[in-house]
């Protein structure tokens, strides 16, 4: 039976696939920066409601397995919230910890009795490269498309409106942490693509494509609202299209809001639920066109998801994109473009509508469609969307790992 130490230098998804591989009796250790690990401690978070803390631990993961150094982010954490640090050194801050979590992890291989090392894209080199010499099994999962495909489009996508180019993440990285995102998948045994679009960025980045296993994420469906009755009406009042996550032109942001402004309707609200990544003037440009609530947390969005008709997910590139599952459980049909998890969650005009990158036509069609139809048709787009996001729980995520690593030949 397979051992694995899992290694990851922030939090993300992370302490879902700690739970899991911990419940399916895989997980030797689980390195990490902050966490809470000791099961009081998360019982007194959960008492006195301490929102921030609620995101360091997940309930029934604790004890000694995890190995919580808070050291690595703390930087961040001071630079973020006491000293109002801007994007750029944000940036410097996070690179800097996944750099110095990678080489920690490579000293801290020769404790436990794992036969597969998995870490995570950006912050695990070193530690990959250890793990092959000691003659470990060595897991790379990736969240983010391949490099090289990132910088292609999103340097692209700066060029054609670079009054938006300021809110463009990954275009001009430090030259060593390039070289890291870049070779991590190379030197690993097995690379973990979260949705299809990532692998299928990987193979065109040259990694082999008969290493790459994907694994969908999961979604908290007991935590996300669901009423099937919610949209009945739907054609007595405006269409309320959600676009929902950092409001910046890598996922298309300004694609969305030509795409309003172009049907110019009275019929149809976009809402924007998200922090403005960069330069605002951009965005305030199109004021007439949106209805701007700002960040929400995170437990409200889940209760706000019913209060839409449809969610706007037009990114150039995506890893996965929790928000689409999350509003498909709340039985929101989605529109989204194929650089997303869309080839899992979407079936075209069954669940939601699949559209080209940077088409803004398509994206009004859909939103006419959806507009023109009748409760009986929109109710089977939102049941639709509902049935395929229950496919895709953290529950059945556990099936699915499990079924990946049994496929796993481990050295």
């Amino acid at each position: 039976m397979s051992k694995i130490l899992l290694a990851h230098s922030g939090k993300q998804h992370v302490y879902h696939v700690a739970k899991a591989l911990n419940n399916l009796g895989l997980l030797d250790s689980f390195y990490t920066s902050g966490y809470i690990s000791n099961n009081y401690t998360q019982k007194f978070v959960e008492v006195f409601g301490i929102d921030f803390l609620k995101k360091r631990y997940e309930s029934g993961l604790s004890g000694e397995k995890i190995h919580s150094n808070w050291k690595f982010e703390l930087p961040e954490f001071w630079a973020r919230y006491i000293q109002k640090a801007n994007k750029a050194r944000l940036t410097s801050l996070m690179i800097q910890r996944d750099t110095n979590f990678a080489k920690f992890m490579s000293t801290n291989l020769g404790h436990g009795m794992f036969n597969t090392f998995w870490g995570y894209n950006g912050s695990c080199l070193e530690a990959l490269t250890k793990a092959n010499e000691i003659g470990k099994m060595t897991v790379c999962e990736t969240q983010l498309a391949y490099l090289p495909f990132t910088k292609k489009i999103l340097k692209e996508e700066a060029l054609l409106h670079p009054e938006w180019a300021d809110s463009l993440d990954f275009v001009d990285l430090p030259s060593h942490y390039e070289k890291r995102l870049i070779e991590e998948p190379l030197v690993a045994n097995r690379v973990v693509a979260i949705s299809s679009f990532l692998k299928k960025s990987l193979v065109e980045g040259g990694v082999d494509a008969q290493k790459i296993d994907v694994l969908p994420l999961g979604f908290d469906i007991k935590s996300v609202k669901y009423n099937p009755n919610k949209h009945l009406g739907i054609n007595n009042r405006p269409l309320r299209i959600l676009y929902a996550g950092k409001v910046t032109q890598g996922k298309g942001i300004k694609y969305a809001l030509e795409a309003v402004k172009n049907l110019n309707s009275k019929d149809i609200e976009l809402h924007i639920i998200g922090n403005v990544d960069g330069s605002v003037e951009a965005f305030n440009k199109f004021s007439k066109y949106y209805i701007y609530h700002g960040k929400v947390h995170q437990l409200e969005l889940f209760q706000k998801y019913t209060e839409y008709d449809v969610l706007l997910f037009p990114s150039l590139s995506e890893g996965f994109g929790l928000v689409a599952l999350e509003a498909m459980g709340a039985g929101v049909p989605v529109i989204a473009t194929p650089n997303t998890n869309a080839f899992e969650l979407l079936d075209h005009e069954k669940n939601g509508f699949v559209i080209p990158i940077r088409d803004i036509d398509a994206i009004s069609q859909s939103l006419i469609t959806i507009r023109n139809m009748d409760d009986i048709a929109y109710q089977q787009l939102s049941i639709n969307a509902r049935e395929r996001a229950v496919n895709y729980t953290w529950d059945t995520f556990q099936d699915r790992l499990s079924t990946l690593i049994a496929t796993w030949e481990f050295i």
